[in-house]
């Protein structure tokens, strides 16, 4: 078993009333078919010191019959009078949590025994406000097709190559509640689609950031999953985040200039990406045209446009943009 700061080793016969409260957050929205799933790798977490922020997003299955069957103390469910966006009900369940950390578990998704043990001891080891693993990611339509994604980067202060290339799954991130307050943040509740990308970079600007280079999560690719009904908004709220970071930081914008312009460019691929499924192609080139001296495939998916559909749906299937 690893051990923590200060020769402190979690045990059966350790006291965990000793070791930080953390506060798992899990959505929920007609989760029923998943939840014994997700639940069970709660229950399974080697670190014993936590509380479950359920957060019931008025669902109409039978997802608090389920929860409640478990009859775990730990498990605090709470509910929403109507169904609203992910953003608005993952800051409400933000705002209950007591936890010292704060980590998050989707329905659909699991965590390995050790994340939590192994995450706070690394939180614990300096003055991070977030940390996050590498995951596994999983085809829910074939269970045995799994790829490892390993973090790209090593701890420290993050925020201008995450600005590059975000490589947060939110089932491994783990944050500060403290910082959280202090630089008075939450989930926006404008935020559909991506709500972690929108958090976390505000929350790590200037600040360390832990990486743990392993997989310590499974992240289940579904075809129906909000994040992809919702490619309308990618675009929007890639350019929303950024332009928030920049009111709060003015000098955001100079000291990572070149980092900004490849995110702002993402966004306008992702309105490219938009564009596409509905075909209008000569919007589409007319926004690659804009951002190929940024990056050079972005002249690549250019000339895909001018081929045939399934050329591009390929290339997409073939290397994930996102």
């Amino acid at each position: 078993m690893p051990s923590f700061q200060n020769n402190v080793y979690m045990s059966e016969t350790t006291d965990m009333k000793q070791m930080p409260l953390v506060s798992f957050v899990m959505n929920c929205y007609n989760g029923e078919q998943y939840l014994h799933r997700s639940l069970k790798t709660i229950l399974s977490q080697t670190y014993k010191n936590w509380e479950l922020i359920f957060w019931d997003n008025a669902s109409t299955d039978h997802s608090k019959e389920i929860l409640e069957s478990y009859n775990e103390p730990r498990f605090k469910y709470f509910r929403s009078q109507k169904n609203v966006s992910l953003g608005q009900a993952r800051a409400w369940a933000v705002d209950v949590c007591q936890g010292e950390y704060i980590a998050f578990l989707d329905v659909d998704d699991e965590w390995l025994p050790e994340k939590t043990e192994i995450q706070v001891r690394e939180m614990l080891k300096d003055d991070y406000v977030l940390s996050y693993s590498g995951v596994t990611e999983v085809d829910e339509s074939n269970t045995n097709r799994r790829r490892d994604y390993i973090p790209t980067y090593e701890s420290g202060f993050l925020f201008k190559d995450l600005l590059v290339q975000f490589d947060i799954n939110l089932p491994a991130a783990m944050i500060s509640r403290r910082s959280l307050k202090e630089k008075g943040l939450n989930f926006d509740p404008f935020v559909k689609a991506s709500e972690e990308y929108c958090l976390f970079m505000q929350l790590i600007y200037g600040e360390k950031v832990c990486v743990v280079n392993r997989p310590l999560a499974n992240y289940y690719i579904r075809r129906d999953s909000l994040t992809n009904k919702c490619i309308d908004r990618w675009y929007i709220e890639r350019f929303y985040t950024l332009d928030r970071i920049e009111e709060s930081h003015p000098e955001a914008g100079e000291k990572y200039s070149r980092e900004f312009e490849v995110a702002y460019a993402r966004g306008t691929y992702y309105k490219a990406r938009l564009l596409m499924s509905q075909g209008k192609r000569k919007e589409v080139r007319a926004e690659l045209k804009s951002i190929c001296n940024v990056d050079k495939r972005y002249k690549y998916l250019l000339f895909l446009s001018y081929l045939p559909s399934f050329c591009w749906e390929y290339a997409h299937r073939l290397k994930n943009m996102r």
